[in-house]
């Protein structure tokens, strides 16, 4: 409990230099780099606008205007990750010439990712009714939507020879996205058992 009160009064700064964050940048990308390394050692409750924007040297209005007020700065941090993710999928894929084979090792790929995550955990691990959580569970359209979005092309670009049409791959996307959320918030087990369950689904999509 002692270790925890330390991080939580640690400022991005003294964050930074441990972990060597980068500084500079636009003030948004700088706003959603201190509010994830303030969430990954002391939760959510650690990164208020009014501490980012002390530690970052610019007024809290400003930090307003970049992330929004209120839902803004946790939808965006959730938003950013899942760019990240999405990023993954792109990059996983292109690795596999079989769209089973690259959609499942993307899939497992990013759950597996996601336990070590220390901004997932800290995300993950909120209580009932925190911001960040609910935005990946009860509240999850935003996410959904963004990497749907984003994942769609990128099957379709990797895997022409299926013939599949935009809306095809649309609704095969939103499948794995919804699978994905499901997994990272109730795990379903060992990787492979994981890999197995979500081939039956998933690969049977592909097969069709």
């Amino acid at each position: 409990m002692a270790a925890q009160a330390v991080v939580a009064k640690l400022t991005f700064r003294e964050i930074r230099c441990r972990r060597g964050v980068p500084g500079g940048g636009r003030s948004r990308e700088r706003l959603l780099a201190a509010a994830a390394e303030l969430t990954s050692v002391g939760g959510w409750a650690n990164p208020t606008m009014g501490r980012l924007a002390a530690d970052l040297g610019v007024s809290r209005q400003t930090g307003y205007n970049e992330v929004g007020a209120k839902a803004g700065p946790a939808e965006a941090l959730v938003l950013r990750e899942t760019d990240k993710l999405a990023g993954a999928v792109g990059q996983i894929v292109a690795r596999q010439g079989d769209a089973a084979e690259g959609v499942i090792a993307a899939f497992c790929h990013i759950v597996a990712a996601a336990r070590v995550n220390p901004l997932l955990k800290a995300v993950l691990g909120g209580q009932d009714g925190d911001e960040l959580p609910s935005l990946i569970t009860t509240r999850s359209q935003a996410v959904l939507e963004r990497a749907v979005t984003a994942v769609t092309p990128v099957l379709r670009a990797q895997y022409p020879e299926r013939g599949w049409s935009e809306e095809e791959w649309s609704v095969f996307a939103e499948t794995f996205v919804r699978l994905l959320l499901s997994h990272m918030v109730q795990p379903g087990g060992p990787p492979e058992r994981t890999a197995t369950s979500v081939r039956r689904v998933l690969g049977r999509m592909l097969d069709r």
